[in-house]
């Protein structure tokens, strides 16, 4: 029996009414506590694919479960009940944080922040629909300025319509995804056996929680971690105590040709050496390996003269490549997908799926008809709307095989949202003003994607099916999670920033809007660009060589170099992170399996597993601290834009 082994009976497991309650309440709170510290303290708990306020939830909820056990037992929850809170914590956060800020960044911007010299009136104010943005200035002072309540009746009724258009905007996107999600479920899971590793420490803990507590190795894994975030964080109030560096330091190389490698991040973050150590050793080894030639390769060309060296073009590409080779790989089980769905002939059994095969063609098709008409009032032409998702949804199953495939810890994939995609490689005019104006709009939802809701919603399923939970009842479970958290979320935020001030709150909110529509729109607009055929090349390029890794990868057992090892080495914001203690986690994995073998391997998982909960735990003590208190406090590492 692996470590997925099935927990409880054999008989699927509905979800009681009093877990859904507290899922819900833990919904809420994990809301108020993400938008709290992503807002005031610039910690955000989501840009890690294993996200920290879910497992520290999990830790404490089995925690107060154990104690239910031994003084009530009637009413202590089984174990896939507690998995069920934790899939819903999992699906709120998704939502919750930077991409809630990112959006009320876009919507009040573009009116508070015009001016004569920008001639921003005169550049799109025509094109922006006043349906689903906030344009009034007394009501755009108090969100900017502060000190005001948003639930008094001009902000409220000002920000009513757009949130409540958001909202369903969201909500529908997120359905469209559970419905891919289906579809492609057993071609992932089945028929290419990929083994879902974000999932292991929630099934493990779930699986049998008193022999994880009871493993001596994951208590040392832990007493290291938490000892060290615990020392760190005291540092920071009495600076008396020592401090441990695991956080980024900068290393700077002044003199040529060293200087055209650019800066380098290094850093020892124990959370994410234990969660390399559950990736493929071909991709650590990939990652690390194409991240350090592509600093020599910038070394190389700059001794040659040339600094552009379009490696976000070619991460566009390969991205986009990754996705359409996966849906080629499982293009039989679609095409017997499709006949099962439209025509009822099929021999696939979906009975067992989240929802009948149909159902998610169905629902597939209904939300994308609503998308498109959302983006078609707003004012996106029709071939420039199926151009977006298109390129949106390759992206996104991408990005969720990688995930579901080899675990991949971070994915930020920085700035490769389809606009700039689809921007960079055709120019300006082509789109025209309007178009361009309407594209910025949806810049919240791709500029970055640490966490991506596609790839933690196939693996939610995944946990359902391993702990015996019917995925049908997951999945309403989660549809209710979204219902009320994306709007909680929304409102959560808006409340804060009305009551601090948007100005008064770090660069986020301010930030992502002037990137929107400063450094992108105006731009576009005031120097409009032509077809670029270099930069099409190099996305062409970038998906030709992602094709051929692959290609080789699958083909040749020996061959060393992994593709997504290539596509995040390029990628703007992956690896600059976490190369080193990726680097470290590959090489201790290394050492273990070749001199300890197999078995070797197996029983140091739980160290690792320490290693995640430990630095997890005491993280979420001072991350709670920070929120209850509203002071600054040791944040671990969580946010990579802010270097310690």
């Amino acid at each position: 029996m692996n470590q997925f082994a099935l927990i409880e009976n054999d008989r699927a497991s509905g979800i009681p009414l009093r877990v859904m309650v507290i899922g819900l309440i833990l919904v809420v709170v994990n809301a108020y506590w993400i938008s709290v510290n992503d807002l005031v303290r610039g910690l955000s708990h989501n840009y890690m694919s294993l996200f920290s306020n879910a497992v520290f939830t999990f830790f404490v909820v089995i925690l107060f479960n154990l104690l239910l056990k031994k003084l009530a037992p009637n009413l202590a929850l089984r174990d896939s009940d507690l998995l069920v809170i934790y899939v819903m914590v999992v699906i709120v956060t998704t939502m919750s944080g930077k991409r809630t800020n990112r959006l009320i960044s876009i919507l009040s911007h573009p009116f508070w922040f015009a001016t004569p010299e920008n001639d921003w009136r005169d550049l799109f104010w025509r094109h922006i629909p006043a349906w689903f943005t906030v344009k009034d200035e007394d009501v755009l002072s108090g969100f900017f300025l502060g000190e005001t309540s948003f639930f008094a009746q001009p902000y409220i009724k000002a920000w009513l319509g757009p949130l409540f258009y958001w909202s369903a905007f969201t909500f529908v996107l997120c359905f469209v995804l559970f419905c891919i999600n289906t579809i492609i479920r057993k071609q992932f899971t089945e028929h290419e056996r990929l083994t879902y590793p974000i999932t292991w420490l929630p099934l493990e803990i779930g699986r049998d929680t008193s022999a994880f507590l009871k493993n001596k190795l994951m208590w040392v894994g832990f007493g290291i971690a938490a000892g060290v975030s615990l020392l760190n964080g005291l540092n920071v109030f009495y600076p008396v105590f020592p401090s441990i560096p695991v956080g980024w330091t900068r290393i700077d190389f002044p003199d040529k040709p060293w200087s055209y490698m650019g800066g380098t991040l290094v850093s020892f973050q124990l959370f994410f050496i234990g969660l390399s150590y559950f990736m493929p050793l071909d991709l650590a080894f990939s990652a690390w390996f194409f991240y350090l030639l592509q600093k020599l390769i910038r070394m190389l060309m700059g001794m040659m003269g040339w600094r552009e060296l379009y490696f976000h073009e070619q991460a566009q590409g390969a991205w986009i490549g990754l996705g359409f080779l996966a849906l080629w790989v499982g293009r039989r089980h679609l095409k017997r997908v499709f006949i099962q769905a439209t025509t009822g002939k099929g021999k696939i059994d979906d009975a067992q799926e989240p929802m009948r095969y149909r159902t998610a063609l169905w629902g597939i098709t209904a939300g994308l008809v609503f998308l498109l008409w959302f983006a078609y009032k707003a004012g996106l032409s029709f071939w420039v709307l199926l151009l977006f998702f298109g390129i949106y949804c390759c992206s996104a199953i991408g990005v969720t095989k990688v995930r579901a495939g080899l675990g991949l810890g971070f994915h930020e994939i920085l700035q490769l949202d389809p606009g700039r995609t689809m921007v960079t490689a055709a120019g300006t005019r082509v789109y025209g003003s309007r178009n361009l104006t309407v594209l910025t709009f949806f810049y919240w939802l791709n500029r970055d994607q640490p966490n991506h809701p596609m790839p933690n919603q196939l693996e939610a399923f995944r946990i359902g099916e391993q702990a015996n939970i019917n995925n049908r009842k997951l999945l309403w479970a989660m549809l209710i999670t979204l219902a009320v958290g994306i709007p909680v979320s929304f409102l959560i935020y808006l409340s804060l920033l009305c009551s601090l001030g948007a100005d008064n709150t770090g660069p986020w909110i301010v930030g992502i809007g002037r990137e929107g529509f400063a450094r992108r729109l105006q731009m576009w607009l005031s120097n409009p660009l032509g077809r670029d055929y270099v930069t099409m090349c190099f996305m062409g390029y970038g998906f030709c060589v992602t094709g051929f890794l692959l290609a080789m990868k699958v083909r040749f057992l020996w061959w060393p170099f992994h593709p997504v090892g290539y596509v995040l080495a390029i990628s703007p914001g992956e690896m600059v992170y976490i190369w080193c203690p990726l680097l470290i986690s590959w090489a201790i994995k290394l050492a273990i399996l070749r001199y300890g073998g197999l078995k070797a391997y197996r029983r140091a998982i739980p160290f690792f597993a320490g290693l995640i909960m430990g630095d997890y735990t005491m993280g979420g003590v001072w991350s709670v601290i920070s929120a209850v208190f509203k002071i600054t406090t040791y944040h671990m590492g969580w946010h990579p834009q802010l270097p310690q």
